[in-house]
């Protein structure tokens, strides 16, 4: 495909969903309309699969404000220059640090993508908390990360006063990515990014198709 007549190579970093067979709910329920044409009910969670976190995902319960749901987001914070952050040298639980960021030349409005390292689940690395307030202070537009990284420190999930990561990036209107996958098949360390949600009033997140377009 072309983007502003540049030839750029598609790569999607969104999970395939199978309804019925995931750890979170996902049915869907098909029935006929007027015509006997197929539709379908869906029964799911807003955080399943690849999806985007929104400030009134944290803010709300946190502070007791009202932030942003998906739908007070604008458009444009869903599409960006992106720059991936590779973690395939890190060791188990070691912390993606602000060094890490500015090795990387991570810029204001940069969309940044964190992952593939060698480990999931609690030996995975994780975002140090002075990090995420250096994304915060850097103003970066959106923050993302595949299976194979923690966003909070190990253990500061028991309580919201411990979620430094989601603090320092909600409370800032900076969204969260979590689960996306594929970011080992990216060829450059820059390029243009998309994962839009659905335009619902409401929500604190949703799933996203994510895609990287590398220019060639």
């Amino acid at each position: 495909m072309r983007v502003f007549n540049v030839e750029c190579r598609v790569v999607d970093l969104s999970l395939k969903l199978h309804p019925g067979r995931e750890e979170r709910r996902l049915e869907i329920r098909r029935f006929t309309y007027v015509a006997g044409e197929y539709m379908h009910d869906i029964d799911t969670m807003s955080h399943i699969g690849t999806h985007v976190e929104c400030p009134s995902h944290y803010v709300n319960a946190r502070y007791g404000v009202n932030g942003a749901d998906v739908s007070g987001i604008s458009v444009e914070t869903f599409i960006g220059e992106a720059v991936f952050i590779d973690l395939s040298h890190k060791s188990a639980r070691e912390p993606v640090t602000v060094e890490d960021f500015k090795k990387a030349c991570v810029s204001e409005g940069d969309v940044v993508l964190i992952g593939n390292s060698r480990f999931k689940g609690e030996e995975s690395p994780y975002i140090s908390p002075e990090a995420a307030k250096w994304l915060a202070e850097k103003k970066v537009k959106m923050v993302g990360v595949d299976d194979s990284v923690q966003v909070e420190a190990p253990g500061n999930t028991g309580s919201l006063e411990l979620m430094a990561t989601h603090d320092y990036l909600l409370s800032n209107n900076i969204p969260i990515i979590e689960r996306l996958c594929n970011l080992n098949s990216l060829k450059k360390r820059r390029f243009l990014f998309v994962g839009l949600p659905v335009n619902i009033v409401g929500l604190d997140a949703f799933p996203i198709r994510a895609v990287a377009l590398e220019p060639l």
